[in-house]
């Protein structure tokens, strides 16, 4: 910070303490603390702020030298920011680059940062929010945290989350957690979870792909849930009546797998989707789809997800007949959807007995009305599409069975040559249209136009 003259020392140090209070707030900590030295009004209001924010801007620890002597010398000036306070801390957050492990030190300080009845707690331990991708050995969570009753939010990326000790009582005041890169073990569902009974919004990423497999089947005993996004992709919903938004993506790309590759249709997917009964925002990838895709698909579920306004898929395969009738599923089991996006996935070479020719003929062929299919659609969005025959069937169908559409968006693939995008956008111009209103939006090299 630059020196002030008097002068302008004198106009602010008769700030009110609400505005001062606002101006710490949007000040890097490091100035922050340097405004103590302006009058006694500031010092007290420095000492008074409750949330703190250590990151880049406060300091990081260099890659060459002793970590041990860096770290401490860092540890020992967020020390000197929390012992001036008297008050509980609202907000603490630690991201510091180079801090790549927790260790003694940072235990210490969880511990500390619990007796002064944290309520938000964010420890980042790596820049990268997935990092390689891979386990990172002995980096265990810090065991105080299970002393920190009072945590409203808590935050943890890139650590192994331990075992909850048979005296912790959970934590009651818990309404967000975001695990980022971790691990954790198979009492996290079992010991963890049900003792966080007011949490509301839960985002898991396991670090190791592998391991996901290891959460098949892992229930969800979290009765006030309301939001949930992860890359575990069968988890069991079924003591979650409150859920309304789910968000499942893989950590990896897209690998193909053939129907061979699953032993019988998985039921307990289709049950999965049926027990959610509050649902109205649906995001699902790749491995969710292929899994649900590995045997005789139903037509639509044995309970309607009467709620779901917001259906995304990610990766499907639109040309694979099975992966078309998930999405035949899940479309025919919405009724009252209001908005669809589909990002298609692409695979160099299928079986031919896997490609449909026509998903129009797959929709229409069920002995089933579709006249509630598509009635409520107001927005639809497809991306990367090449102009297949698949995917102009179901831009087609969606067009002449969607009385309330509003608009259509259409992104084609980048590879997709002039004279291809050129017959694309002829197609269209041709299709019927059962809502008067609707519009059909093309996007094309950052530029949209409506058709």
């Amino acid at each position: 910070m630059k020196r002030l003259r008097k002068s302008d020392a004198d106009k602010i140090s008769h700030l009110p303490d609400d505005v001062i209070q606002r101006v710490l707030a949007f000040l890097p900590v490091k100035d922050a603390a340097k405004t103590a030295t302006l009058s006694k009004q500031w010092q007290r209001n420095w000492g008074a702020n409750t949330q703190l924010v250590f990151d880049g801007s406060f300091g990081r620890i260099p890659e060459e030298g002793n970590y041990a002597s860096n770290e401490s010398k860092l540890m020992f000036q967020i020390y000197k920011a929390l012992l001036v306070r008297d008050a509980p801390i609202k907000k603490f957050v630690l991201k510091i680059p180079g801090l790549g492990r927790p260790s003694p030190d940072i235990n210490l300080l969880v511990h500390f940062l619990a007796k002064k009845s944290v309520q938000e707690l964010a420890l980042i331990f790596s820049d990268d929010e997935f990092n390689d991708g891979h386990p990172k050995i002995g980096r265990e969570m810090p065991s105080a945290l299970f002393s920190a009753c009072q945590l409203k939010s808590l935050r943890l990326q890139d650590c192994d989350i331990s075992a909850a000790p048979s005296c912790f009582l959970g934590f009651s005041k818990l309404t967000h957690l975001e695990l980022t890169n971790v691990n954790v073990e198979s009492s996290f569902y079992s010991d963890f979870l049900p003792k966080c009974p007011l949490l509301q919004d839960l985002k898991l990423f396991i670090c190791d792909s592998d391991a996901v497999e290891s959460h098949l089947k892992a229930e969800l005993v979290t009765p006030s849930l309301r939001v949930f996004e992860s890359n575990v992709w069968n988890v069991c919903f079924k003591h979650t009546p409150l859920l309304s938004a789910v968000s499942i993506a893989p950590v990896d790309d897209r690998k193909y797998c053939k129907q061979s590759d699953f032993d019988v249709y998985n039921p307990d997917i289709v049950a999965a989707f049926a027990s959610l009964p509050a649902i109205q925002q649906l995001t699902v990838g790749a491995e969710l789809l292929q899994f649900f895709a590995s045997g005789n698909v139903p037509f639509m579920l044995p309970t309607h997800l009467h709620q779901l306004k917001v259906l995304k898929l990610r990766n499907i395969l639109l040309y694979r007949s099975l992966e078309a009738r998930v999405l035949q599923c899940l479309i025919m089991s919405s009724p009252n959807l209001l908005k669809l996006t589909i990002e298609p996935g692409y695979v160099a070479s299928l079986p031919p007995t896997e490609v449909i020719d026509s998903l129009q003929l797959l929709l229409e062929a069920e002995d089933h009305s579709t006249a509630s299919c598509f009635q409520c659609l107001e927005e639809f969005r497809i991306s990367a599409i090449d102009g297949t025959q698949v995917e102009l069937d179901l831009l087609r169908f969606v067009l002449a069975t969607a009385p309330q559409l509003l608009r259509m968006f259409i992104e084609p693939a980048k590879e997709l040559d002039l004279r291809k995008r050129h017959n694309l956008l002829k197609e269209l111009i041709r299709f019927e249209r059962a809502s008067k209103q609707a519009e059909v939006v093309y996007i094309s090299d950052d530029e949209a136009d409506t058709l």
